[in-house]
């Protein structure tokens, strides 16, 4: 077992520890001097009342934050200001030279904490105070001297500096985490979100389509005979292709939309919306493909299956990832159930319905088999299926249908 593996450890935030750390070195910092002066027998020319109160209110602050084990930026922020303002005074009102250099160290180093928590104005005032209350406490140096002056010009300028080198670090590890962040949840290629990004934001989507009493649907979409456009056209063509019939998807859908690449060549998308709005958006979604007319690129169909239910009344991202998982297994079975029938047209799987119990998930397969007739919609593009296959989905109560 390693210290890593202590509960207050693997529970306490990495930013709130650093605070932790700083307020136990001051701890430590002013437990070490009233040592010293208390084994000198008074040796060191402070009070040692306030040396005693520093340590209190340092040791205070860190076993307050040990068991918050996680602050806000706002409340860490008050928390270094007034350890800012406190290490000046203490400096200003002490006369003993170490303490005065010990406490102009720690303004030094207040502000560079801070660049975790703060930004803007507020990193600015932290910054000005550290600036400002270094000069102070070498001004209380008695006697006063040109090394007096020099080390309080100095002491003012080492907190900016700094300040300002770890903030332009800290600007890039922000950027480079951002950027990292896009990657891990955008496809390269299109622009859309991939698997992992899908993971990250079904969960709000769903959670808002519970809110409003609305269903969650799946459409996937695969470009019709793409592996002929790749060997006829070559790779490249093949990848414009694609992102051609991503931005074609991508303007026929709202904001709030999920669009994903699900596959190679599959687009899966996952939305909101009342029950009849899935039907209606797929067949948008293929009429926006087959309009694509771009010069040097093919023009390409896509087939599409459809998935929906009534959106789950509580659910935690780990359910709404199952539940988008479900749909897109009973989409995808439509989709190929379209591509059975002729391509470039949508396959709806029917509603799934989450009072059903666990065993007809296996039970109710999405595609239609041979015994199943087919039933065409008014428009020769769409083809629905009579049947509707069930899936439990536990913690929403909702009407079979008829």
């Amino acid at each position: 077992m390693t210290w890593r593996s202590w509960p207050v450890v693997s529970r306490l935030e990495w930013r709130t520890a650093v605070l932790a750390l700083l307020a136990a070195l001051a701890a430590a910092s002013s437990a070490v001097v009233l040592a010293v002066d208390l084994a000198t027998g008074g040796g060191l020319a402070i009070a040692r009342g306030v040396v005693a109160a520093t340590c209190a209110a340092a040791v205070v602050v860190a076993g307050l934050l040990v068991w918050r084990r996680r602050v806000s930026d706002a409340q860490a922020g008050v928390l270094l200001h007034l350890g800012a303002v406190a290490t000046a005074v203490s400096g200003v009102v002490q006369p003993d030279l170490g303490w005065q250099w010990l406490s102009a160290s720690a303004l030094t180093a207040i502000p560079v904490v801070g660049v975790m928590h703060l930004r803007g104005w507020g990193l600015l005032s932290l910054t000005a105070v550290a600036c400002l209350g270094a000069p102070l406490v070498f001004a209380a140096w008695e006697p006063r001297s040109l090394l007096t002056l020099i080390a309080s010009v100095a002491m003012a300028a080492v907190p900016a500096v700094v300040v300002g080198v770890v903030w332009a670090l800290a600007q890039q590890l922000d950027a480079a985490r951002a950027a990292a962040a896009r990657a891990a949840g955008l496809d390269e290629l299109t622009g859309l979100l991939n698997r992992h990004g899908l993971a990250m934001r079904v969960g709000p989507l769903v959670r808002a389509a519970a809110r409003a009493g609305e269903h969650v649907s799946v459409v996937v979409a695969d470009v019709d005979h793409f592996k002929r456009v790749n060997d006829t056209h070559g790779h490249l063509v093949g990848d414009r292709v694609l992102v051609a019939v991503a931005d074609a998807l991508r303007g026929a859908v709202r904001e709030d939309d999920l669009l994903v690449r699900w596959g190679g060549e599959e687009i899966a998308l996952v939305a909101r919306g009342e029950a009849r709005r899935v039907t209606r958006l797929a067949e948008r979604l293929r009429v926006a493909v087959e309009d694509v007319d771009e010069p040097g690129l093919p023009r390409v169909t896509v087939s599409l299956g459809t998935a929906s239910t009534p959106a789950p009344t509580r659910t935690s991202d780990d359910g709404a990832s199952e539940l988008s998982a479900r749909l897109l297994d009973r989409a995808d079975a439509a989709l190929y159930e379209a591509k059975r029938t002729g391509r470039n047209r949508v396959c709806h799987s029917g509603l799934l319905h989450p009072t059903s119990p666990p065993s007809s998930v296996l039970a109710a397969p999405a595609t239609a088999s041979a015994t199943v007739p087919m039933t065409l919609a008014a428009e020769p593009s769409v083809v629905t299926l009579p049947a509707d296959p069930v899936v439990a989905l536990p913690g929403t109560a909702v009407p079979p249908s008829t």
